[in-house]
């Protein structure tokens, strides 16, 4: 078995992981590059003969989950490579892409064509292509419905973890899982998105969810600005709600939501967000003026013209600071609190060090790790001095 990791050994994003057995050739997330400077999206020249161009000569494409740095490249895969993700993950990407497609572009229209045909995970069940299964695991992220995927062949377990957490509402359950029904493996295929962001302060989601109480309990008109995907950040805010204060947002952001209470409502409250009101809801804003609201913003039309006319309301920044300046400052959300008093309530979708550590010791690899989607990859040789810890070039392939 052979692993080539075509971008993302020395970077965050852009992440392309191709394995190989024999004849049989597949890969894990195909994502686009972060936006640079001023939040201009760099060009995309990456190109695989059989996967982007070419006759196809690929078995199938595997996607931890809806992040544009994972499967932000999928329109460019040739359309008759099978596509795999989870199911919650593909309906709400779906709504994202059909949202998107009001102005058709030959993109978009390639990539909701690749969505409609794609197939499903169910988890903990294999997926076996040519002499290659694939066991996709749920796990916590800030993208919903977000995988690890056991790769096994030729005798050789490799568990890539796609970008995880443990301090999430359900990340508690992950190294049980793992323990249970992965065990020890071969090879680690990890994420160190962290391991580069020393400024970042490790918050659980529960503590974080204490602060956002407060937060309400002393104001009113509550503004929260975060990703429409981070469900149980969403959640969260909803739960700590100490009244009976309407919950507001608009109608794309509550088509999320009730997909995601649809398809999970039943088995957790944690997904049953009770009553939403949205910009069709009839005399919102007379509401609005007279209960206090906890509203979900984005940088849209709508949301600007609700700063505007509630603007004693409290802003909530609950997403990542490089966000707002620097090589990775999005000029939308930027502009949105341009001038603005915000309040900064947020914890990272991704594993710090120490989780990293943890997981590495639960699934103890034979053989090695191979760092990934970080911008300090040699840090794991400090995580775990007894491993052998492999760091490949991008394009270079290992033998495993």
């Amino acid at each position: 078995m052979t692993v080539t990791i075509h971008r993302g050994t020395h970077q965050i994003g852009g992440c392309v992981t191709e394995v190989c057995s024999g004849d049989t050739r597949i890969f894990i997330d195909f994502g686009s590059l972060l936006p640079g400077e001023d939040g201009v999206q760099p060009e995309e020249t990456m190109s695989i003969p059989g996967v982007t161009e070419g006759e196809p000569r690929c078995d199938g494409v595997f996607f931890t989950h809806t992040h544009s740095d994972h499967i932000g490249q999928l329109e460019r895969i040739l359309p008759n490579i099978p596509i795999y993700m989870g199911e919650t993950a593909k309906e709400m990407y779906l709504l994202l892409n059909r949202r998107l497609d009001r102005v058709p572009t030959l993109s978009k229209t390639k990539c909701i064509a690749a969505l409609e045909s794609a197939r499903t995970y169910v988890p903990a069940a294999p997926i076996t292509v040519g002499s290659i299964t694939v066991t996709p695991f749920l796990i916590d992220h800030s993208a919903f419905d977000a995988y690890m995927l056991l790769i096994e062949a030729e005798g050789l377990r490799v568990l890539h973890t796609g970008d995880f957490r443990l301090h999430g509402f359900r990340g508690s359950k992950t190294l049980e899982m793992l323990r249970k029904y992965v065990g020890r493996v071969d090879w680690l295929i990890c994420e160190g998105t962290t391991l580069s962001r020393t400024g970042e302060v490790y918050k659980s989601e529960h503590a974080l969810q204490a602060d956002e109480r407060a937060v309400m309990e002393r104001n009113k008109r509550v503004f929260v600005l975060c990703s429409s995907m981070n469900i149980d950040r969403i959640s969260a805010f909803i739960k700590a709600k100490p009244d009976a204060r309407p919950t507001v947002c608009d109608s794309y952001q509550k088509d999320i939501l009730m997909c995601a209470e649809r398809r999970h409502g039943e088995k957790t409250a944690l997904y049953r967000f009770g009553t939403l009101w949205d910009d069709k809801s009839h005399n919102l804003h007379r509401l609005m003026e007279k209960k206090g609201f906890l509203a979900f913003i984005r940088a849209n039309d709508w949301s600007r013209e609700l700063l505007k006319e509630f603007e004693d309301g409290v802003i909530v920044y609950s997403m990542w600071q490089g966000y707002l300046s620097g090589k990775t400052k999005n000029p939308q959300i930027a502009e949105l609190l341009q001038n603005r008093q915000w309040l900064p309530l947020h914890t990272s979708g991704h594993a710090f060090a120490e989780d990293i550590k943890r997981l590495g010791e639960t699934v103890n690899p034979r053989r090695g790790i191979i760092p990934i989607h970080s911008e300090s990859p040699a840090y794991f040789k400090t995580l775990f001095p007894n491993q052998n810890i492999v760091l490949p070039s991008d394009g270079e392939t290992v033998v495993l």
